[in-house]
């Protein structure tokens, strides 16, 4: 029996273990970016105040260093804890896995609710160098096409493409469609220059505005390197 209670506590203890993680907070709207920004580990201890986690419009090699607990992360305009359950304070919350060391945390804009707050995994191993990371935010179907190659994403859906098809000149045409009234339409166009080392994040959402369905991109141009992770296996 008190072998057994030994193990509920080691259990215990363990779900419960703080690790350190990386963050990198992105703006999906530049219009909305708020001056200050602090993280709270909601079980940490009381009092503590939280860590300045500037939310930027693009992304580069500047990261924020937090200790989660729970994995539970929320975001306030004050750095005083006395204000973090303020609703004019508030600006957002996410759950982070429970494995991982780094994360890319995108703010949404969410109306008067301040931020929702979307966690993509910032590894190599999970995002690797050269990559495309695509996530659907829109009610309908899309589709992305990089010369000859078609890449169709659900509702919801997050995923990678690597080792994307380009011209002699290093760059790849692209088209990207929505499926509206029971056909691809097409909502844009470009050429994208190859990756190289480099990364992008590529959003697909429905604008409020116009409620047509757009894609948004984000270049990494310093994205991490496997020297770079916490952990070996995070590389």
């Amino acid at each position: 029996m008190r072998s057994l209670l030994f193990v509920f506590f080691a259990l215990s203890v363990c779900a419960q273990a703080a690790r350190e993680v990386r963050l990198r907070l992105l703006a999906f709207d530049n219009m909305t970016i708020p001056a200050d920004c602090f993280a709270f580990d909601p079980a940490a201890p009381p009092g503590a105040a939280g860590t300045p986690a500037p939310i930027k419009g693009y992304l580069n090699h500047e990261v924020v260093k937090v200790t989660v607990t729970t994995g539970d992360l929320t975001f306030s305009k004050s750095a005083d804890v006395a204000n973090l359950n303020k609703p004019e304070f508030q600006l957002g919350k996410v759950k982070l896995p429970n494995t991982g060391s780094r994360f890319m945390l995108i703010f949404l804009p969410n109306g008067d609710q301040g931020f929702r707050v979307m966690p993509l995994d910032d590894s190599v191993r999970e995002f690797p160098l050269g990559a495309y990371r695509f996530v659907s935010l829109s009610r309908l179907p899309v589709k992305v096409t990089l010369e000859d190659k078609a890449y169709e994403f659900k509702p919801g859906q997050s995923s990678l493409v690597e080792n994307p098809p380009v011209q002699a000149n290093n760059h790849s045409a692209m088209y990207a469609y929505s499926f509206v009234d029971g056909k691809w339409a097409r909502i844009g166009a470009g050429l994208w220059p190859a990756q190289g080392k480099k990364r992008s994040v590529q959003i697909f959402w429905d604008n409020p505005s116009s409620k047509n369905t757009e894609l948004r991109g984000f270049r990494d141009i310093s994205p991490p390197g496997p020297g770079d992770e916490i952990a070996p296996d995070q590389s």
